[in-house]
C-alpha cells in the first residue's frame, strides 16, 4: 500500500484524476482508496487463466508479465 495526495480541481471529479494517474477510484465521489490499474489487469488475466490449481497463477503471472514487458527466467 502506498499513500498519495492528488491535488483536483472541483470542476474534474477526483476519480477522473485517479484514472489519469493509472488508478482505478473505488468509490465515485469523494474516494479515499483505488487500486492501480496493472494490479486490476494482472486480475483479469488472473481470471482468465483460473484453474483450480497452482498451474493457472502461475500462466497468469507469466502472460501478465509478458505483456509488462517483462520476462520470468526459469530453469
Amino acid at each position: 500500500l502506498e499513500e498519495i495526495k492528488i491535488s483536483y480541481h472541483a470542476c474534474t471529479p477526483a476519480p477522473i484524476h485517479l484514472m489519469e494517474s493509472g488508478l482505478f477510484a473505488c468509490s465515485p465521489v469523494s474516494p479515499t482508496l483505488a487500486v492501480d490499474l496493472c494490479v486490476l489487469e494482472f486480475m483479469r488475466t488472473l481470471f482468465v487463466w483460473l484453474m483450480p490449481n497452482t498451474t493457472a497463477w502461475c500462466e497468469a503471472l507469466e502472460s501478465f508479465l509478458d505483456g509488462q514487458g517483462c520476462q520470468l527466467q526459469s530453469k
